[in-house]
């Protein structure tokens, strides 16, 4: 057939116009009159019609699909030649192929990925037993109709597995998506449609392929440099499952690989039960999980220790500052008495209001006042207390200092405000002769300040640290429930008698050690259940198919006497 010229009909079928082309043939969009139906017919170019390899592998595509009816594979109703062309009558899909709806649209999302790869799976399950294995499986070839439906496409490179099919020295197939056995062009099986599954699931999570050569020489050295690609998908909420997956598809050895298309779908129901636990609000289980719990026991042991740890720092450090702030106190005290102490000795009294109401400018300074010898007060920054008895700050709760200092934590009511402030009682001396008395009382709100920025930063501290270590914790917690699941699931398939059951997950750590010991078991399991249901030499109906040793030529002819 040529492009671009569709002829009036193919055999018994109306050609209405060409649907697409691609590198050995066209589709034309047909219509069967004899039971008024829509249809593809799919017909070799010209300038391979003659060629024996491409008649070839155009009917093993006919044979191959057309044996298989399944909801995701494409129907074929008809095989046929007409003017020496072949041509296949397939169902005309009125949709798009994965690869232009993602062009169109972008990448779905995970949920959407779960199910299609299912779909796929499930398509490559049902080929797999019926011997089809399609060879070349990619976005291209997936043709997705009322919404998200996929159905497999284009078995032009399959291969029978139970037929007598020649082998031309070719490889064919695409090779960004063969596994690495098809590359190499050796023999090839469902593992290898799965490899290429495992491609197509990589690039819709991460969006990008794993290997980016497409030179199958180039490409197998890039494989080779690594084996196993770093997968980031584009969702950070992909489930740790859907990811292990793609790993176990993507793996160079098939026996490491999965080995049937089943298991990946019974994989990827885990994916979407994990999935939507993610989604699910944890509160409305009916069991506490062992994650909550875990979770909770950790945070109270860490909550604890690290209170324990910040009130002691706490204290200390209030121990300090309160001691630094005493000091200065005394300190600036022991000066202001000093500098009055002479006036105070000559009775000076207006001298010594005169330096109590300088000193009064400073803003450390909230309360200031000298008594004479009999405890009258002198000067004072209250002017109200001039003339009136200087109390006397009891002694307990406060603290002692050298030359008789006394310091603590009080009000002064006759102050500003009534506010609590550091109060010292300093004697004024001269020549080591008690003359009098200072009072003073400096700003504490600096201290209380500087305690609450300190508590705030260190109780940030505690919530922060709180916070990712819980938050870390809970995630490790919940990647426990996936592989504990998994398992779970499948000692329920042996507990109901599937002894054939295998965990394929590949995991690097307990969970895969455990995986493998399951594994083993079955294998143990079947092989003793395989032993006790094969028949006796008694119980045979007929006589089993054996490998024996001719007879000799003697013998034969005493026999034959």
């Amino acid at each position: 057939m040529t492009p671009g010229k569709a002829p009036p009909s193919i055999g018994r079928y109306r050609i209405e116009g060409a649907l697409g082309e691609g590198a050995m043939s066209i589709i034309y969009a047909g219509f069967d009159p004899n039971i008024n139906r829509q249809l593809a017919i799919k017909c070799l170019k010209d300038e391979v019609a003659s060629d024996q390899a491409y008649r070839r592998r155009f009917l093993t595509e006919a044979r191959a699909a057309g044996t298989l009816t399944h909801p995701n594979i494409v129907t074929i109703y008809d095989v046929g030649e007409a003017n020496d062309h072949p041509y296949i009558a397939m169902e005309r899909l009125r949709g798009e192929t994965l690869a232009d709806r993602v062009a169109r649209e972008g990448f779905p999302p995970v949920p959407v990925v779960i199910d299609l790869i299912g779909q796929i799976a499930a398509a490559l399950d049902f080929a797999h037993r019926h011997g089809v294995v399609h060879q070349d499986i990619k976005p291209e070839n997936i043709v997705l109709v009322e919404g998200w439906h996929a159905k497999v496409n284009d078995f032009g490179v399959a291969q029978l597995q139970g037929g007598e099919q020649p082998h031309d020295g070719m490889v064919a197939g695409t090779p960004a998506f063969m596994a690495p056995e098809q590359l190499r062009g050796d023999a090839t099986d469902g593992r290898s449609d799965l490899f290429s599954l495992g491609v197509m699931l990589f690039w819709l999570l991460a969006g990008e392929k794993p290997w980016q050569e497409s030179t199958p020489d180039r490409l197998l050295a890039e494989r080779r440099a690594r084996p196993q690609p770093i997968l980031v998908p584009r969702d950070p909420s992909t489930p740790e499952v859907l990811l292990e997956i793609t790993r176990s598809l993507l793996q160079p050895d098939t026996d490491e690989r999965y080995q049937h298309a089943h298991e990946v779908i019974e994989d990827l129901r885990h994916a979407r039960q994990e999935l939507e636990r993610l989604r699910a609000d944890p509160i409305a289980t009916r069991i506490l999980p062992m994650r909550v719990r875990w979770a909770a026991i950790l945070g109270t042991i860490l909550t604890l220790t690290l209170l324990v740890g910040l009130a002691s720092v706490h204290f200390k450090q209030n121990q300090a500052l309160t001691g630094l702030a005493a000091d200065f106190g005394a300190s600036l005290g022991r000066t202001i008495a000093h500098e009055t102490a002479e006036d105070l000795l000559l009775g000076d009294h207006t001298a010594v209001r005169a330096r109590v109401a300088d000193m009064q400018h400073n803003e450390q300074i909230h309360y200031l006042a000298v008594a004479g010898r009999s405890g009258q007060i002198i000067a004072s920054g209250q002017p109200g207390e001039i003339g009136t008895q200087m109390s006397v700050l009891p002694e307990d709760g406060g603290r002692q200092h050298d030359d008789g200092i006394i310091s603590r934590h009080d009000a002064v009511p006759q102050a500003a405000g009534d506010e609590e402030m550091l109060l010292f009682d300093l004697p004024i001396r001269y020549q080591e002769h008690r003359i009098g008395t200072l009072r003073l009382g400096i700003d504490s709100a600096p201290l209380k300040a500087a305690n609450r920025t300190t508590l705030g930063a260190m109780l940030a501290a505690l919530l922060a640290t709180l916070i990712i270590v819980l938050g870390t914790a809970w995630w490790l917690f919940r990647r426990l429930l996936t592989p504990i699941d998994v398992l779970r699931h499948a000692l329920l398939q042996v507990a109901h008698g599937d002894f054939a059951q295998r965990i394929r997950l590949i995991r690097r750590d307990e969970f895969g050690r455990l995986f493998t010991t399951f594994n083993l078991m079955t294998e143990s399991l079947s092989e003793h259940e395989r032993t006790r249901k094969e028949p006796t030499t008694d119980e045979r109906k007929a006589d089993p198919t054996r490998v024996i040793e001719p007879p000799t030529a003697d013998v034969a002819r005493k026999g034959h006497d």
